[in-house]
């Protein structure tokens, strides 16, 4: 899942005093490892760091979060005087999630889609999920996961609710920490996956699970309806759902896209470690990009339902 992450080859009882401020290490060096921002990381590299790491996840999402609302804002003035497709933005937007992380989760789901198609046992399964190049299962997954979060997303951006696109990669990425929970274990005493699989404990997911709904709420207070590419102000219509113009039940709805999502990644995840005789750092891209496109679908449901 990533190259920039690995054991530091020294005793671990030396280690321990190198290790930096557990929430700054965390949240600088999860930016280091899983995207493309120059940030610094630690300096030394254990399950410790691994742990810190996989608590700071959805804050990389929320990183993400932030740059997507930049890029609906800078389109926006450009949509005033030409018009700008829904979905060119959404091809834009997902391409910069890609981007952003070197493609590294997306990879991530090729290769595991590649082992899981092979039906083999779970030695071959793993030779297979080392191999570099990409077979037809892992290239037609990749494809159509993008794919659903390009049209989820194109149904975001003009609607009433297009901030939501903002935590779609939040959300991936909480149902990513599922993935490493403390009753997983990593197949290899090597690699990313041994850093970090097997480190998050539950009450991170459940924080993470209250926080994330309660800043949806706070969005839908203070922002606008009004997607900045479009020109009129487009009023609330209850739809199918009778609470739809109340922020609550918008954020009571994160919170369920949320909870689904994990729930995903729970399933998936036993699933892949029967399947492999364990799990690792693609298993963890894996289950974040596919918790993301799962997201997507269902807060792409609230747009279409306020149309």
């Amino acid at each position: 899942m990533s190259g920039k992450a690995g054991f530091t080859p020294e005793d671990p009882e030396d280690s321990d005093n190198r290790h930096g401020n557990p929430l700054f290490e965390g949240i600088f060096t999860a930016l280091n490892w899983m995207t493309v921002l120059p940030v610094p990381g630690a300096s030394v590299f254990d399950r410790t760091t691994g742990a810190r790491v996989m608590a700071s996840l959805p804050f990389v999402g929320f990183v993400f979060g932030i740059f997507t609302a930049i890029i609906m804002w800078a389109i926006g003035p450009i949509s005033g005087v030409i018009h700008v497709d829904g979905l060119l933005v959404a091809v834009l937007i997902v391409a910069f999630w890609e981007l952003l992380n070197r493609f590294m989760h997306l990879d991530g789901l090729a290769d595991v889609s590649d082992a899981l198609g092979s039906y083999a046992a779970p030695p071959r399964a793993r030779e297979i999920l080392a191999d570099p190049r990409t077979g037809l299962f892992g290239l037609a997954t990749a494809m159509l996961s993008v794919l659903v979060q390009v049209a989820a997303v194109a149904s975001l951006v003009d609607s009433t609710v297009w901030w939501m696109i903002c935590f779609i990669p939040v959300l991936g990425r909480i149902a990513g920490q599922v993935t490493a929970l403390k009753n997983h274990h990593a197949f290899s005493p090597t690699g990313f996956g041994a850093l970090v699989i097997g480190t998050v404990k539950f009450w991170w997911i459940a924080l993470w699970l209250l926080v994330t709904p309660a800043l949806a709420f706070w969005c839908a207070e203070l922002i606008s309806p009004l997607s900045p590419l479009t020109s009129v102000n487009t009023p609330f219509v209850a739809g199918p759902f009778p609470a739809a113009i109340n922020p609550a039940w918008l954020g009571g709805w994160v919170a369920i896209t949320a909870v689904v999502a994990c729930v995903f990644a729970a399933l998936f995840s036993r699933r892949l470690s029967r399947s492999f005789g364990g799990l690792n750092g693609d298993c963890i891209g894996a289950c974040i990009h596919l918790g993301a496109s799962i997201s997507a679908v269902m807060l792409a449901v609230v747009a279409n339902a306020m149309v």
